[in-house]
């Protein structure tokens, strides 16, 4: 049988930290491989044996506001599974700028987004199919100490896990 378990998981050190540091967005491009380094990491995705050109965006968010969630769907009756994945990316202050850039992560049909964890390890969403912006709101809030800004999903919905990328996939 080829998915046979293979190994099993250590319980592992408690030295891991949460939350989502940063995003890099970027238009999905077309390509036919996706090239991964000796330890499974993301380092290019080629076309006809050629590393295409990806131009990332830098998305910042606040320290511990912003999440990633890879959710599990599946269905032993249809013998299927695919990967949810959800960035959940907070900003703050509502500005023109900022609302011309959601509208146009809200138009596009395929992003790919790559997240910075709060280990350093770069995550990403939507590599496959592409990701799209699924949810969001933005507020002014009541009281003077309540945020204004918003927030917004962006959610890839693939047919393996996120890829772990390395460092210079997305240029740091």
């Amino acid at each position: 049988m080829s998915c046979s378990i293979t190994s099993g998981l250590t319980l592992g050190c408690k030295d891991s930290q949460g939350g989502l540091e940063y995003l890099y967005i970027a238009d999905l491009p077309t390509y036919d491989t996706i090239t991964t380094d000796v330890d499974g990491k993301i380092v290019s995705l080629d076309a006809s044996g050629t590393p295409v050109t990806i131009t990332f965006y830098k998305y910042e968010t606040p320290k511990q506001s912003s999440s990633f969630t890879e959710t599990i769907n599946a269905d032993n009756t249809a013998g299927t599974v695919f990967y949810q994945q959800d960035a959940l990316m907070v900003f703050n202050k509502m500005e023109s700028v900022k609302r011309d850039q959601i509208k146009l992560l809200a138009q596009n049909p395929k992003l790919l987004v790559v997240i910075k964890d709060g280990n350093s390890k770069f995550w990403s969403v939507g590599v496959t199919r592409g990701a799209e912006l699924t949810a969001g709101s933005v507020a002014t809030g009541t009281a003077y100490g309540n945020r204004n800004g918003g927030e917004i999903t962006l959610t890839g919905l693939e047919p393996n896990p996120s890829y772990e990328c390395a460092p210079a996939f997305v240029g740091e």
